[in-house]
């Protein structure tokens, strides 16, 4: 999955009020057509997708760290091993946006955080996006901002501080830059929030990641990297209010085998239909 050893922010944008959402967008906004993905399974993690949104919880532990949970916009490795799904062509510029709210209970131990961002790859080989850290069921030192991080060819890069105060609910951004390669995140303490309160951008960072079509995820993840990970409590996220910022996402198609399958189907089922009885003696 995209957050798989990433922590990651969102890109500035703005929503143009009152336009009417055209298909392909409401599509993706669905989260039913979003794939889970575990990356390892833990038992004290679990997800629940409805259309509108979804909710990742962590209840109960130790999580080790780098465990995480999340939702991808494609159903495979990479946008064109799936064979269903939604993801962007890297010649057309995109922004996204997403609403988060945060939750503890049962008093939570370790450090857990949230993540939203765009990549190339499920595992996260080259992405970037918004993260935010959370320790003992707060916000606390030294996670005290929203942090944008990347990687590229499977190697962290210098991760970049969003000036934005680290909060429970608010809206994680990001965007692509078509013309430049840029990815730019950033965050917001507003839910519905048109535009991030803050930002950082990867110049060209895309135009060193491998090529093809991009994805989107999102991910609850227990993390170590200063500290203790997750040990136990509870600790839930809602995301919701998925929206296209600008360009359109593609729906993606059954790969050709599955093509042919459903084909030659149709076409038995057709011939089963067209045959008429044979008259008896």
């Amino acid at each position: 999955m995209l957050s798989r050893r990433l922590l990651t922010a969102c890109a500035v944008a703005t929503l143009i009020g009152g336009a009417a959402v055209a298909p392909a967008q409401a599509g993706f906004a669905d989260f039913g057509t979003w794939t889970r993905v575990e990356d390892p399974y833990h038992p004290s993690f679990a997800g629940t997708a409805t259309p509108d949104s979804v909710t990742l919880t962590a209840v109960g532990g130790p999580v080790p760290s780098g465990t995480d949970i999340g939702y991808q916009s494609i159903d495979g490795q990479t946008a064109a091993t799936s064979s269903s799904g939604w993801a962007f062509s890297p010649l057309l510029d995109f922004a996204l946006a997403i609403d988060f709210e945060v939750s503890f209970a049962a008093s939570p131990s370790g450090q857990i955080g949230i993540g939203f961002g765009i990549g190339l790859d499920r595992d996260g080989t080259d992405a970037a996006g918004v993260a935010m850290l959370f320790k003992d069921g707060g916000i606390s030192f030294p996670f005290l901002f929203f942090e944008a991080a990347a990687r590229v060819n499977d190697q962290n890069q210098t991760p970049k501080l969003i000036p934005v105060f680290g909060s429970l609910m608010g809206t994680l951004f990001a965007a692509y830059d078509s013309g430049t390669g840029d990815v730019t995140l950033g965050a917001s303490g507003t839910q519905g929030a048109a535009s991030a309160s803050g930002s950082a951008t990867f110049s060209g960072i895309q135009r060193l990641w491998d090529q093809g079509d991009l994805l989107a995820s999102f991910f609850l993840r227990s993390d170590g990297t200063l500290g203790t990970p997750w040990q136990g409590g509870e600790a839930t996220a809602v995301f919701s209010n998925l929206r296209v910022l600008d360009g359109t996402p593609t729906g993606l198609a059954p790969v050709p085998g599955s093509l042919a399958l459903m084909a030659l189907g149709l076409g038995i089922g057709l011939g089963a239909r067209r045959r008429k009885p044979v008259a008896r003696a």
